[in-house]
């Protein structure tokens, strides 16, 4: 089957020991099959290695995480030695009937860069129609959030978003701190519409990717995007409430799985 990528996915590059928040501490790291049984033939490797998984040490960091942000088992074995999970991340796959469609998790600050800051509209290659939601999304004769006002007719309060959001399982402190400040001062819709469409690119951007990963998830991805308006407002940079949302709630599957349930009406 042939398998689309959106037309970034050619550009992303670990960006390695330059990783603000890298992904090799915090994550637990599953070796598949093929990689334990490479990876136990070698003691120095073999001997961080329980029950299948990769055990991590201070802080949660991998233990081949140096200190420069680099990684020992690249250094010494090369980037095909790695296993599947840290080769694959951030790639997610959707696979369909007739074909697979790929991407990049916003979790991965590159990723997240290239996604929010890309100036083009969302194209796939090879070329393959887009659902008629992403369109939706790009038609810049009307304003974003009118757009997203067709995605989700009803938008709720931005009080009563973060207050679901703020049940929803904790995957970093820093989350529950920026969730309270909306909490304490919630914007208003006025205050999110100008967010939003004084800049529509990156939200557009945000937006669509979020239709391309969850497909008929369309309430999700308006309420999503308002949610990242809130982030912004209330004293977040826009790239990192974008990796932080996806770290949260797209990471934790019993958190993206109530929080489409929660948002698709």
């Amino acid at each position: 089957m042939t398998t689309h990528f959106p037309d970034y996915y050619k550009d992303f590059k670990c960006i390695a020991s330059h990783c603000k928040h890298t992904c090799c501490a915090g994550w637990e790291i599953d070796v598949d099959e093929a990689s334990l049984e490479r990876f136990m033939a070698v003691p120095g490797i073999a001997r961080h290695i329980k029950d299948g998984s990769i055990v991590l040490g201070e802080d949660e960091r991998c233990p081949f995480l140096r200190e420069d942000g680099l990684c020992t088992m690249i250094l010494e074995h090369g980037e095909d030695f790695l296993c599947d999970i840290c080769t694959e991340h951030p790639r997610f796959y959707n696979d369909f009937e007739d074909h697979t469609e790929g991407g990049l998790g916003l979790v991965c600050e590159e990723a997240c860069r290239l996604i929010l800051e890309k100036k083009e509209d969302f194209t796939l290659c090879p070329p393959l129609e887009l659902p008629e939601e992403i369109q939706t999304v790009f038609d810049t004769t009307r304003a974003l959030t009118d757009r997203l006002h067709e995605l989700k007719e009803n938008i709720i309060p931005s009080l009563t978003r973060a207050s679901f959001i703020n049940t929803l399982e904790v995957m970093d402190p820093v989350w529950t701190e920026t969730m309270d400040r909306i909490i304490a001062n919630p914007p208003s819709l006025e205050e999110e519409n100008a967010a939003i469409d004084s800049d529509s690119r990156r939200f557009s951007n945000f937006c669509a990717y979020l239709l391309y990963r969850y497909p008929c998830a369309a309430g999700f991805a308006a309420e999503a995007t308002y949610l990242l308006a809130d982030l912004v407002l209330r004293g977040t940079d826009m790239l990192e409430a974008a990796r932080l949302f996806s770290g949260e709630i797209e990471y934790s599957d019993i958190n993206i799985e109530k929080a489409i349930e929660e948002f698709s009406f």
